[in-house]
């Protein structure tokens, strides 16, 4: 696992369109075992839908999970990295965002969505394969 792209070779990517109630959405989201789905209306993402979004804009607000569109508390913001970035500007975005999440587009159209957790993989993979080497050099007769 060496880039981004690697990451996402095999990935469905989970969306719910405009207009799905917040119930629909977190039913979707627990179901996928997902904490965030992009919101797409005829095939353009329009926002994001998070486990943050359900607490902050819906929960603490007191707002209907039956009647609340994710239209009315997704977030717009988008955090958004292309396939082919370094997985430390890809980081580097997430850290200046203060997100757990970033968007992966590829020709301009959504082709993944990855957590803090996934890039990390990618690192850990790097520094595993460091130490082996270093390893077996130190070690090598």
């Amino acid at each position: 696992m060496e880039s981004v792209k690697d990451l996402l070779v095999g990935r469905e990517v989970f969306t719910v369109q405009s207009g799905t109630s917040i119930k629909e959405a977190i039913y979707y989201m627990a179901n996928k075992g997902v904490g965030l789905v992009p919101v797409m209306d005829e095939g353009k993402l329009i926002g994001v839908f998070s486990e943050r979004d359900l607490v902050k804009r819906v929960i603490a607000q007191d707002k209907d999970l039956n009647t609340t569109k994710v239209d009315d508390v997704m977030s717009t913001n988008l955090v958004i990295a292309k396939i082919d970035e370094p997985n430390e500007s890809v980081l580097a975005k997430m850290k200046e965002a203060k997100t757990r999440h970033i968007l992966i587009i590829e020709n301009d159209k959504l082709v993944g969505v990855l957590s803090l957790r996934d890039l990390l993989e990618i690192d850990l993979h790097h520094f595993k394969t460091t130490v082996e080497v270093l390893n077996n050099y130190i070690y090598s007769k």
